[in-house]
């Protein structure tokens, strides 16, 4: 899929043995696990997602909890065309992975930048492109993606727009008002329910919604631990807070989700 632009000029980026380079000279080689790092010198900077908390995703999501919320996305996703599809904070490839596997007619690009998060995901699966980037400033030429996914990362409106196709997808994945609150409640003596998901995003036409609500029982503390360490409350939460967490064997927890279906006007 040649559709990627340089990170340095914004001229095409043409891919040969050793990575990719551009009619001006600029040229990023290859990883030996088949990713390219498309960040720049000085603009490089550590994300949140580092080894230990990359470690506590994938051991959480090996273990098929959320797996209930990556069938609803597939299902969601066949009811939708597409050809390129970009997942935009890709992370480890647990979903990107899964995604090129069902649609594997599809030309997939994984885009993260974690670099620890890219060398596992690049790892998995030499289905998709994977590409070290900040999807704040994508290096994916203008109007050349069927299909944008974000996953619980940021969202940047603009550079969806500018890089989504005219009646292409973009499909985010938000966490819903519910989402782990028995989680928080092991942690906050005060317990606030989570903001009501988006139904809209401006400038898009709303396609279709999907909430996905299920239950699960944590079957270990090794995996409770996992899935604290991969939120957000790993960072925000007192240490009392953390050491009565980390005493618990199972916790029955409620995971909440909305699937937002957009598109370019």
């Amino acid at each position: 899929m040649g559709n990627l632009r340089c990170p340095v000029c914004k001229k095409e980026l043409l891919e040969n043995n050793l990575g990719l380079h551009c009619a001006k000279g600029h040229s990023f080689d290859r990883a030996s696990q088949g990713y390219v790092n498309l960040t720049l010198g000085s603009k490089q900077r550590k994300s949140g997602d580092d080894k230990s908390m990359i470690a506590a995703r994938s051991l959480f999501l090996s273990q098929g909890y959320y797996l209930p919320l990556r069938e609803e996305i597939i299902s969601c996703l066949q009811r939708i065309s597409f050809q390129s599809a970009l997942d935009m904070g890709c992370g480890e490839g647990y979903y990107t992975h899964a995604f090129s596997n069902q649609f594997p007619d599809s030309q997939w690009t994984g885009v993260d930048l974690s670099i620890d998060a890219i060398k596992f995901a690049a790892k998995q699966s030499a289905k998709v492109r994977y590409l070290v980037a900040n999807i704040s400033d994508l290096p994916i030429q203008d109007h050349s993606v069927d299909l944008v996914i974000n996953i619980f990362a940021p969202i940047f409106t603009a550079e969806i727009d500018r890089i989504l196709s005219v009646g292409g997808y973009a499909l985010f994945v938000l966490p819903g008002e519910n989402h782990l609150l028995e989680l928080k409640k092991q942690l906050y003596p005060e317990v606030h329910l989570n903001p009501m998901p988006l139904s809209t995003i401006d400038g898009f036409e709303t396609v279709f919604i999907q909430d996905v609500d299920f239950s699960f029982d944590v079957k270990s503390r090794a995996d409770l631990l996992a899935l604290f360490h991969m939120t957000p409350y790993a960072h925000r939460s007192p240490k009392e807070s953390i050491v009565r967490v980390e005493t618990l064997d199972t916790l029955h927890i409620r995971a909440s989700f909305r699937i937002l279906c957009v598109s370019k006007y």
